[in-house]
């Protein structure tokens, strides 16, 4: 499936955010995550090989940012395989307040990193 994302702004992370994913189904799987890049409506992440993740899967993805925790559903709209590693973009479900949340966030944080 093809898969073009179309949104204002998306946030690179010059060091990947640690996070963590609870895949939502009758059977447990959850796991580490690095946040690569972040945006209002999606995430890229880099975690190690599971099997049992592919494209439509839907997800819980939790991360802190500038001291503030972010829970957020998703579905994993791409995945690619490296070895012992995988990339997935997920598809972020936010409300208007989670995505003020996120952009309040990414301007704490980008404000920080800009004065060290």
């Amino acid at each position: 499936m093809y898969y073009k994302r179309n949104e204002a702004f998306r946030y690179t992370f010059d060091d990947t955010i640690p996070g963590s994913f609870i895949k939502k189904t009758d059977r447990f799987v959850a796991g580490p995550i690095e946040l690569i890049n972040l945006s209002v409506s999606g995430v890229k992440i880099e975690l190690d090989y599971f099997s049992e993740l592919s494209t439509d899967d839907d997800l819980l993805i939790q991360f802190s940012l500038q001291n503030q925790q972010i829970d957020v559903d998703g579905e994993i709209v791409w995945v690619k395989n490296l070895g012992k590693r995988m990339t997935a973009g997920v598809q972020l479900h936010t409300t208007e307040e989670m995505k003020q949340m996120i952009v309040h966030a990414l301007k704490l944080y980008t404000k920080q990193n800009r004065a060290e």
